[in-house]
This record gives C-alpha cells, structure tokens and sequence, in this order.
C-alpha cells in the first residue's frame, strides 16, 4: 500500500477495530485522527446519506483542498464526519454500518487522490459472483477490460 494512503486505511481499520466480533453495537472511534478536520468537514457534507451526493462529495474534497488541507487529512475529516451520521441511522444493522462507512472511506480515498480534473464519479456496486464471472468471460471475449465492459453496457442501456 502507499505510504499516503496509509493513514485513511489506519482510520477504516481503527473502525473494523472498534466492532468487537458480535457482541458490541457499532461505534465510531472515540477519538478521530489527530489533525483530522471534524468540524469543517461536517460542514462540507451533503444532507442525507453522502454516498448518495457525489457531485457533493467533490465539492467537499475541492473546497478542502482549496484550503491547502493535506489530503489525508481531507480523508480522515471527511470519514470522522461522516461516521456518526451512519451510526444515527437506527434502521441499519451493525454490519450494514460498517459497509458504508467502509465504503464511503473508500470512495473519498479515490476521490482525493483521483487525478485532478477527472469528469468521472466511480460508483461501488456490489454484484453476484455469477455475474461478475459473466462479465469477466464477455470482457475477454470483446478483448477489453471488465470495467470498460460494463462501462459500454451502461452506456449502451442509458441511449
């Protein structure tokens, strides 16, 4: 792993960490990160579910970024911010929360560090293993890679 992404990992891991085997509800850390930004990162977040704002979502990592933030500093404010919203939704299960904490850790992690000026959102989607064994066959088969296979299928079912 590299080193810059180190940081937002210990953060998801302190996280998993926290969520003793079955037998504790889910909590956030305690503590955020030292040097984390929970107060202005709060700030920045959409109402509602974030993961549901990605426009949103990479207006918080600009205007951050804008400010000279560091980037894994970006990443932990983002995810400490974001982490109790997650744990007040009482309709959840504790598993369910860690999914999407662990989730939108991992999309701000690649939106941090996505290449300045990309027009693209990523979106995680989990799929049955049945399809992605399908989509890996049709993506050798066209000779391209899976994720630009299902790119043109997108493309092809949204004209």
């Amino acid at each position: 792993m590299h080193p810059r992404h180190l940081a937002a990992a210990a953060f998801v891991l302190a996280l998993g960490a926290a969520q003793p085997a079955l037998a504790a509800p889910f909590a956030c850390p305690a503590q955020p990160p030292e040097g984390a930004l929970p107060a202005a990162a709060k700030a920045l977040l959409p109402p509602g579910d974030a993961l549901d704002r990605p426009d949103a979502l990479n207006a918080a990592v600009d205007k951050l970024r804008a400010q000279g933030v560091r980037q894994v500093l970006i990443i932990d404010g983002l995810v400490a911010a974001y982490c109790p919203v997650v744990a007040a939704q009482a309709s959840l299960s504790d598993a369910q929360k860690t999914a999407r904490v662990t989730r939108f850790a991992a999309r701000i992690t690649r939106t941090v560090y996505a290449i300045d000026g990309a027009d693209e959102i990523v979106l995680d989607i989990g799929l049955p293993p049945a399809v992605v064994d399908t989509i890996n066959a049709k993506a050798r088969a066209a000779g391209i890679t899976a994720e630009d296979w299902v790119r043109n299928a997108v493309n092809a079912a949204l004209k």
